[in-house]
């Protein structure tokens, strides 16, 4: 019975292409540091992704307090002074600050998970530009 070698798998046949073709092969150690430091920009933009989060929720628990606030007031004012004129121009008041500060809290959510997100991207971006710049030096270091 003849004895048949196994087929070489994909890297070893694209290994043998390289070398035979003389391209620079790369320092395995230098790839696998820039893995580990790609690892470490990922989980650090996943921490500005987390932080970032927590102080929006943060702040939007802040502005529910401040509504409920302004809720007690003016149930506190109408107990006071009920009379239908009171009661309408308490209501039309607190209608025009509600929709003042929705505009204002909106506006300033929206501030805060852009920053977020930029932070979150400067540090992923920051590591893209490291990662092709060492990969760029690895492959043209010369041998030693």
């Amino acid at each position: 019975m003849a004895k048949t070698e196994p087929a070489p798998d994909f890297a070893s046949i694209f290994m043998d292409f390289g070398r035979d073709l003389k391209l620079p092969t790369p320092e395995l150690e230098a790839l696998v540091d820039r893995h580990r430091k790609n690892l470490a920009a990922l989980d650090e933009a996943a921490r500005k992704a987390g932080s970032g989060a927590g102080e929006i929720l943060k702040r939007q628990r802040g502005m529910m307090q401040e509504t409920l606030d302004e809720i007690s007031t003016m149930a506190e004012r109408l107990r006071q002074d009920s009379t239908p004129k009171s009661v309408m121009a308490a209501q039309s008041d607190f209608a025009r600050k509600t929709f003042e500060a929705t505009l204002r809290n909106t506006s300033e959510i929206a501030e805060m998970a852009q920053k977020s997100g930029l932070d979150t991207f400067k540090v992923l971006q920051d590591s893209m530009q490291q990662t092709l710049a060492d990969l760029r030096e690895i492959m043209t270091r010369p041998k030693s």
